[in-house]
């Protein structure tokens, strides 16, 4: 599968380049966290980019490449072998440089440029700051750019070498005239009064060769590459996660989404809590930690609710955007308490702990989650942030039949879903506290929910549920693949499963690859959309467990097999965050989409949750934990 953005991250530090790591246009950069700490950091051998031969990427942070001189042709003059790492303090960048050919010497630049940009202002967020005015000063051993942020924050990137670089205001530049060079530079980003701390490659090396034995000792797959595609799973979990007071959090995605995710780490975390009970339990608690308390108009705060989004960056440090955290989903909330409840069956004693934050969340579900109290979940589009706040959260995403957008509080098919799900976990908690009074009105609230559902939601013409209710309760009668999700949360009664499976495995919403996220015969479908014809790993995912929960082995191993055939067919053995939803066609891989997130958190997640339905008739995956990923 086509990729040209090449991305090393450990914690909350990592690189965006091109195809060859280089940093030099567009969205690539080196960043700690929301903050591009460095704008261009690009090597000339000679004037030009260094011809790669082989690129290797050891681990996650970790890239060995062999390159030479520019149009190297028959005979080499120079190689150069590279080991590129990003640690979660430094950039480390080590070149042995050997010179093949009598001659004169020759000259090595590495130009480097910061602008400090927010990740926002990367994107294109229309609230930028402009140009910054960073200050570039050389010392005896590299260069350091400084910038003072409007709130009064620091930030420095220290670029150190070894042997000492000449800076020329563009680049460092070394002039070879050795056999053998051994050239190292560092880059350290830093906040406030941080200091350079060098990391420790060949540590994080030895954590993930421990990963991989430890899965190995677990779980061995029959066929070598679906094993390829498991490991690379369980790395990029490790990857992704960052540190927090509560322990490794998972980012959503890179490059633009190494931040908390309020609905992508909880759904990560409910197809995965089994396999990684710690990673589950942080999730809880950071979120539980963020929890709403206030009526905020402008983040959408609202008491009990769990954040969509939070960031660090300049912007929202000063205000201008709403992302300190931002409350605009209508998902997360139930989400929540369905995983906390998933928790709690290993561990009771987490219901106890966190239950003021899952009785607030439910207390939200029944009142500001449902503003026109008819049971059901809805959003209202925010005009001055999120349309549509789902998981399918562009603006185009939610039509009616006729294809005219929703307005008013709509109620999306899935969320109605989770909250089920969350009832049913909430009576399940009250059980383990030995209060069966309340247990018993949760499950009531879960009957009447599910029954009412069933009644305003079902498309008998399609076998199927509609996408959702719009703002004047007409039913959305779009062909969608959300309606799937009512398999793995259970709202779907066991009659009608086997109708939603026949309809989301038909011509329409199959690709061969996945779930098309809208049928092709829809008004708004295209394979090449975002949320309108694409296909999103994750949402059908969801689908297979969903499948394999409701005794459809056969349908739950074919829509895995799809998935692990997609990670095969990616050089690297992994899934996007979506591909264009064009029918699979005999040995071909799947169309990417261009702007996908590489590696994406909860894709990465995938492998893990359905290599036991790999086993056609496996109904689920064993109760065990697989892998720390302490």
């Amino acid at each position: 599968m086509l990729n040209t953005r090449t991305v090393l991250k450990d914690n909350d530090l990592y690189l965006v380049g091109d195809a060859h790591y280089a940093v030099a246009q567009g969205e690539s950069g080196l960043y700690r966290r929301d903050t591009r700490v460095l704008s261009r950091y690009e090597w000339r051998l000679d004037g030009e980019p260094p011809q790669p031969l082989m690129q290797q990427e050891r681990a996650p942070f970790w890239l060995h490449e062999q390159s030479a001189n520019a149009n190297v042709g028959y005979t080499m003059k120079v190689g150069l072998g590279r080991d590129l790492q990003v640690t979660a303090t430094e950039l480390r960048d080590t070149l042995r440089v050997t010179r093949y050919r009598d001659g004169g010497p020759h000259e090595l630049k590495l130009f480097l440029a910061a602008d400090y940009l927010d990740m926002f202002e990367v994107r294109g967020w229309p609230g930028e700051l402009g140009t910054r005015d960073v200050q570039v000063t050389p010392t005896p051993n590299g260069v350091t750019f400084e910038y003072m942020a409007g709130d009064g924050l620091r930030g420095q990137t220290v670029v150190q070498t070894s042997p000492p670089a000449s800076w020329d205001g563009e680049a460092l530049v070394w002039t070879l005239t050795e056999e053998i060079t051994e050239l190292r530079v560092s880059v350290f980003p830093l906040q406030g009064e941080e200091v350079p701390t060098p990391g420790d490659p060949e540590a994080r090396l030895t954590d993930y060769a421990a990963l991989r034995a430890d899965l190995r000792t677990r779980v061995i797959l029959a066929d070598p590459e679906d094993q390829r595609v498991l490991e690379r799973s369980v790395a990029d979990l490790h990857s992704l996660s960052f540190a927090t007071e509560f322990g490794a959090f998972p980012a959503a995605g890179l490059p633009w989404f190494v931040a908390p995710f309020g609905r992508d780490s909880m759904l990560m975390a409910l197809m995965v809590h089994r396999y990684l009970p710690a990673l589950a339990k942080t999730v809880v608690r950071y979120l539980a930690a963020h929890q709403g308390q206030r009526h905020d108009p402008i983040t959408l705060e609202q008491p009990g609710k769990i954040l969509h989004e939070l960031r660090v960056g300049e912007l929202t440090r000063l205000g201008r955007t709403p992302h300190r955290p931002y409350y605009a989903t209508a998902d997360a909330t139930p989400l929540f308490v369905w995983l906390v409840g998933e928790l709690a069956q290993t561990d009771p004693a987490l219901a106890q702990d966190l239950r003021p934050h899952w009785e607030a969340a439910l207390h939200w579900c029944l009142t500001d989650g449902d503003p026109d109290g008819d049971g059901f979940l809805e959003y209202t589009p925010d005009p001055n942030g999120i349309t549509n706040a789902v998981w399918k959260d562009s603006g185009d995403s939610t039509f009616t039949a006729e294809g005219v957008d929703v307005s008013g509080h709509v109620a999306v098919v899935e969320v109605q879903g989770y909250a089920y799900a969350a009832y049913r976990a909430a009576a399940a908690m009250y059980r383990t506290l030995g209060e069966a009074t309340l247990a018993g009105e949760w499950d009531t609230r879960a009957g009447e929910l599910q029954a009412a559902f069933q009644q305003a939601f079902w498309w008998p013409e399609r076998g199927t549920y509609v996408h959702g209710l719009n703002g004047d309760k007409q039913p959305l009668r779009v062909l969608v693949s959300n309606a799937a999700h009512t398999l793995c949360t259970g709202i779907s009664a066991p009659e009608y499963a086997a109708q939603v499976a026949r309809t989301v495995l038909g011509p329409e919403l199959w690709s061969g690859w996945g779930l098309r996220t809208l049928g092709t015969q829809e008004p708004r479908y295209n394979p090449v959309s975002y949320h309108n014809g694409s296909v999103w790993p994750h949402d059908t995912a969801l689908a297979a467990l969903g499948l394999a929960r409701t005794g459809l082995h056969a349908e739950a191993h074919q829509v895995t097999r799809a998935l692990f055939d997609a990670a095969r067919a990616a050089p690297d053995a992994r899934l996007s965050e979506l591909f264009a939803g064009f029918p699979r066609e005999g040995d071909l891989p799947p169309v990417p989409y261009p702007a996908a997130c590489h590696p994406q958190g909860w894709d990465a997640a995938i492998p893990l949750a359905l290599w036991p339905l790999l086993e056609e008739g496996q109904a689920e995956a064993p109760q065990a934990e697989v892998v720390s990923l302490a």
